[in-house]
């Protein structure tokens, strides 16, 4: 049964030797669900399935793709991201576990049931819609300059069934600059906008190379974006509204200088699982 599922898997740790693939059992797995069309659980209780000719060919060409570097979250069409399947595809940026410390920290924060929250360049929707799906209550806007990646967004929105949350085209604040003052309030803010220099490094490394450039590069070597939106949130934060911001590991310095300048109060970076500086975080006050 050199074909049967299990041989597969069992191949694929023997054979795990390509620079772009962590893991390659798991995405073995993963790139089988996408051909079979079944669910993890199903793999581990049939093992001894057997691919058809027409499954098998497939099998290999996804494989193919995956060991040439491309993303297995492109190539199976989603990822998991807080307890969301969300769809993405190569207009929106690919969800990280360590985003989820935004909904974390979000979460914990003292806001009242009926709080009005915006997410700035939503992608895919990962942030507002995990956020929407903890909180019923609260009414959350995404936003994002691609139509290519709000049209991602809806998509997820709808598969999730979550009413709570809008999202319109903007280029950071611009939209609600045009809307009459005060008309626009929030009492949280979030975002992980690009915060990478073009000449950054990592942008030839992993998914990275795949990603678009318009959800990872910003112009001042990583920091214009994160001054942006710290500077202009002030105007769109109600009193005791918050701001969270996702930044590069050694940019945390820099984005606390810009908090405090622009007026926050009991301003603090987290660090990830991975032990790196990774949000900030400021409460306004008038």
């Amino acid at each position: 049964m050199l074909n049967s599922i299990d041989n597969i898997i069992r191949s694929s740790k023997e054979n795990s030797t390509y620079e772009c693939i962590v893991d390659f059992s798991f995405e073995t797995e993963l790139l089988l669900c996408e051909v079979i069309n079944v669910e993890r659980s199903w793999l581990k209780a049939n093992p001894n399935y057997i691919l058809s000719d027409e499954q098998e060919i497939k099998f290999s060409k996804l494989k193919l793709r995956r060991e040439k570097g491309e993303p297995i979250a492109y190539i199976i069409g989603n990822r998991g991201f807080w307890t969301l399947d969300l769809k993405v595809n190569e207009s929106v940026l690919i969800p990280r576990p360590e985003s989820e410390l935004i909904i974390e920290l979000s979460l914990d924060l003292p806001l009242t049931n009926k709080a009005d929250v915006l997410d700035l360049g939503t992608g895919s929707g990962a942030l507002a819609l995990a956020l929407a799906s903890e909180r019923k209550g609260w009414s959350i806007t995404g936003t994002d300059v691609s139509i290519d990646a709000l049209k991602v967004a809806e998509f997820n929105k709808e598969y999730h069934r979550l009413n709570n949350v809008e999202f319109i085209k903007s280029f950071w604040f611009e939209e609600f600059e045009k809307r009459s003052p005060g008309q626009s309030k929030f009492d949280l803010i979030v975002s992980n906008p690009p915060y990478l220099g073009k000449d950054d490094p990592h942008l030839d490394k992993g998914d990275l190379k795949y990603e678009p450039n318009i959800a990872l590069i910003a112009a001042e070597n990583g920091k214009a974006n994160l001054e942006t939106i710290i500077f202009s949130s002030v105007t769109f934060l109600r009193d005791q509204g918050w701001l969270l911001v996702e930044h590069g590991f050694d940019q945390a310095p820099i984005v606390r200088k810009f908090f405090g300048e622009a007026g926050f109060k009991k301003c603090q970076t987290v660090k990830d699982l991975n032990n790196h500086d990774r949000v900030t975080m400021g409460l306004l006050e008038f």
